[in-house]
């Protein structure tokens, strides 16, 4: 008999180390998304799904208790929509937005512009604008509303002294957005000088040699020089404080409670006070929820969009 032919082993034996190479990419490949999936796990629970319930929420109608009592549509956000009383609060929002991103700006500018000159006693005064950093944005509201009150209170005392009458902090409705807008402006002015600080210490020194034996004056040296090179901090900061403004809750329900009459109701402490504060509609306090969601989206991309074209990298 003739003897049985054998397949060769060879192409079988080179395709093995091709295989486990193909699997070992495989799985080199997965390691990111599985390191990468509990911190995507949490994000989904704390960010995805409240998201997707506000909006589910906010097309329901809404029981004694608040739970979702059947579909509506698009009635809450007409409804919302319809009401003066809300665009009032959307202009009271507008005004907190701008007072107190604005005021950041101007102050914060005015401390780190001297700091960063490196004058006699900068060395002290520097640590001495991150204290506020300290507190948190609860102690504030409460020591600063202690601050405020009537007769008692530091600043009429203050005022006592050079025999001025008490404006009404918290009591005149103007006068009230004005103190939120200052007692934010104390919270947040740290860590607003110490990125100013930061970005004008980056400045290259020779650059400011050079202008300085140019003959350039100390305020065209600031708006010509400076405050061009420092545009991405100055972008940053606008983009950050506009989205924290837009969300303070904690200093208006401390110190004023978005009184007096509604004077310091900013939308988000107004969808607060819709949902748990007046006749716990649920579906109306997430309409508003959702239309927060959208203006600060679309000011976050104005603020890219627009924003980016003056700033310097």
């Amino acid at each position: 008999m003739f003897p049985t032919m054998r397949r060769p082993q060879t192409s079988r034996v080179a395709a093995a180390p091709e295989l486990a190479k193909n699997r070992s990419g495989a799985w080199a490949k997965m390691w990111p998304y599985l390191f990468l999936a509990p911190a995507m796990a949490i994000f989904a629970l704390f960010s995805y799904y409240p998201l997707g319930d506000t909006v589910y929420r906010s097309m329901q109608a809404s029981d004694l208790f608040g739970r979702p009592a059947g579909f509506v549509g698009f009635e809450n956000y007409m409804a919302m929509l319809q009401s003066s009383e809300f665009l009032a609060t959307l202009l009271r929002t507008l005004v907190y937005v701008v007072g107190s991103v604005g005021l950041k700006l101007l102050v914060g500018l005015a401390i780190a512009l001297p700091l960063s000159s490196r004058l006699v006693g900068t060395v002290v005064v520097r640590p001495m604008v991150l204290i506020p950093m300290a507190f948190s944005t609860a102690v504030a509201g409460v020591v600063f509303k202690m601050m405020y009150q009537p007769e008692v209170g530091t600043f009429d005392q203050i005022f006592r002294v050079f025999g001025w009458e008490s404006p009404g902090w918290l009591t005149d409705g103007s006068m009230a957005m004005l103190s939120v807008i200052l007692t934010d402006l104390w919270v947040g002015i740290g860590l607003t000088v110490l990125l100013l600080i930061s970005a004008l210490d980056s400045i290259p020194g020779n650059v400011m040699e050079a202008a300085s034996l140019d003959g350039v004056t100390w305020a065209k040296k600031i708006w010509y020089m400076q405050l061009p090179l420092i545009t991405p901090t100055l972008f940053f900061i606008v983009i950050t404080q506009t989205i924290a403004a837009l969300r303070q809750f904690t200093l208006i329900n401390i110190l004023t409670e978005g009184g007096p009459n509604g004077a310091t109701t900013t939308l988000t402490y107004d969808l607060y006070n819709i949902a748990f504060a007046s006749n716990a509609s649920f579906g109306e306090s997430a309409a508003r929820g959702v239309v927060l969601m959208v203006i600060v989206g679309v000011i976050s991309w104005l603020q890219f969009r627009l924003g980016e074209r003056r700033v310097n990298y």
